[in-house]
């Protein structure tokens, strides 16, 4: 079995912590159960290794949150990215491709579910039984339902035919209103958490019915020929034979933060002192100190995108009023550490001034490249690390000033942890002009 795991998402519900590049799954918020706080992306590939399933796992992503996934994950988590961000329909097609490429039988059953799913590890100990119901029959999905804990208009609902514990689909229903779910709840409705399993060649099949390649290669250069649609409304909601797998445990959706707040241990991160305040959480990721006082169901969440200060009730409207917000988003997780705009402006004669502080983890190396339109600064404050400049190389150390200028090539790799501040000054507000060129230590760009 093969697992197909969907991320992206626009980030906009968990506002400012989340946004289109560090999106909900890479915010790490959730206990690891040793001290330490970890990701959704995280907690799941933990479950999956436990489970022996991260082997077969690709995900799907594009290309402004590789960076974080090869951060978090590691350099081999099978990643498949998109030519440009769409759906979910083109998106797993476009990992059917792939895995066809990479000569799967198209006879294997592929799963596919969202990489931030919350949920226990007997969670994916049903997936053997998913598995086999689906290789017992050729043509049929299979999805997984979970068991209401109360009428929501938050997620779609999947009806049975049957109260056994699988059973095909009478009728799906799209995130209705909250009597309306009561009413599907009556008649047995199971909340449709976005699983759903089939052999390889169905997907496939979506395909070639749509006269495109099943290859990776070429079905990129075709992507934007997909229509833009949900797997659900192009694929799940029009096929013949639908089962539902009941599964009665734990499982929620940490797509808001008055959801994502229930599962944090401790209503405080970061340096935050809250005094006589209740059913509050306060998030401060910025190096300020932050005071609460006679706060009652709130969240309040800072850095250097913003401040958000809502009740609880009202956060899962977050996104209807960031829906025009097209702010640069100030942090990135780079596949060789992180990077954080600490302050821009436009200065009186034009220009345009850029302060980082950087992270580069001790083996990690930034790609080798120059700016067109920027001079940069580089000040050293901590770790060991070798810089190339137009091929010629030196070490750095701690309070050393590194001048970069325009045009220049130029690269680091980290000894041990290294930590400076870039500051770039530039033509044009551009926050990104860098251009690759080939490596003089024959790195990859």
């Amino acid at each position: 079995m093969k697992l197909l795991l969907l991320s992206g998402g626009s980030g906009k519900r968990l506002w400012p912590l989340s946004n289109d590049i560090n999106s909900k799954q890479f915010i790490r918020l959730l206990d690891d159960g040793q001290g330490a706080k970890q990701s959704m992306i995280e907690r799941v590939f933990s479950q999956l290794s436990d489970m022996q399933l991260d082997r077969d796992a690709f995900i799907l992503t594009n290309a402004h949150q590789r960076d974080a996934i090869v951060y978090q994950i590691g350099t081999d988590a099978n990643i498949i990215t998109e030519p440009s961000r769409r759906d979910t329909f083109p998106a797993i097609v476009l990992g059917a491709s792939y895995l066809n490429e990479q000569r799967v039988d198209p006879n294997e059953t592929v799963l596919v579910m969202p990489v931030d799913a919350y949920v226990d590890l007997r969670f994916f100990e049903y997936f053997p039984q998913v598995d086999e119901a689906v290789q017992a029959s050729d043509d049929a999905l299979h999805l997984i339902g979970v068991t209401p804990l109360h009428p929501t208009s938050k997620y779609g609902y999947i009806v049975p035919d049957e109260t056994a514990q699988i059973s095909s689909v009478r009728l799906f229903q799209e995130k209705p209103t909250v009597d309306v779910a009561e009413q599907l709840i009556e008649q047995g409705a199971l909340w449709n958490c976005g699983i759903f399993a089939c052999k390889l060649h169905l997907l496939l099949d979506e395909l070639t019915e749509r006269n495109l390649p099943t290859t990776y290669s070429e079905l990129t250069s075709r992507y934007d020929d997909l229509e833009k649609t949900s797997f659900d409304y192009a694929v799940v909601e029009h096929a013949e034979s639908v089962f539902v797998h009941r599964y009665d445990g734990d499982w929620k959706d940490l797509g808001t933060w008055n959801t994502l707040t229930e599962e944090m241990t401790s209503t405080t991160h970061g340096q935050v002192d809250l005094f006589e305040s209740t059913n509050t959480h306060v998030i401060n990721e910025l190096n300020l100190p932050l005071i609460g006082i006679g706060l009652e169901d709130l969240v309040v969440a800072v850095n250097a995108d913003g401040i958000l200060v809502s009740t609880k009730d009202a956060t899962p409207q977050l996104k209807d009023y960031l829906a025009s917000s097209d702010d640069y988003p100030k942090f990135k997780w780079k596949r060789w550490g992180q990077s954080e705009v600490i302050h821009h402006e436009t200065l009186a004669d034009g220009h345009h001034s850029v302060t980082r502080r950087m992270l580069v983890q001790a083996g990690k190396e930034l790609s080798y490249h120059y700016h067109e339109a920027t001079d940069t600064i580089w000040t050293m404050l901590q770790g060991m690390a070798t810089v190339t400049i137009d091929g010629q190389s030196f070490e750095a150390k701690p309070t050393d000033v590194i001048s970069i200028q325009r045009g220049a090539a130029h690269t680091l790799k980290a000894h041990e942890d290294v930590v400076f501040i870039e500051v770039q000054y530039s033509n044009d507000w551009t926050l990104d002009d860098a251009c690759p060129v080939p490596s003089p230590l024959d790195k990859q760009y």
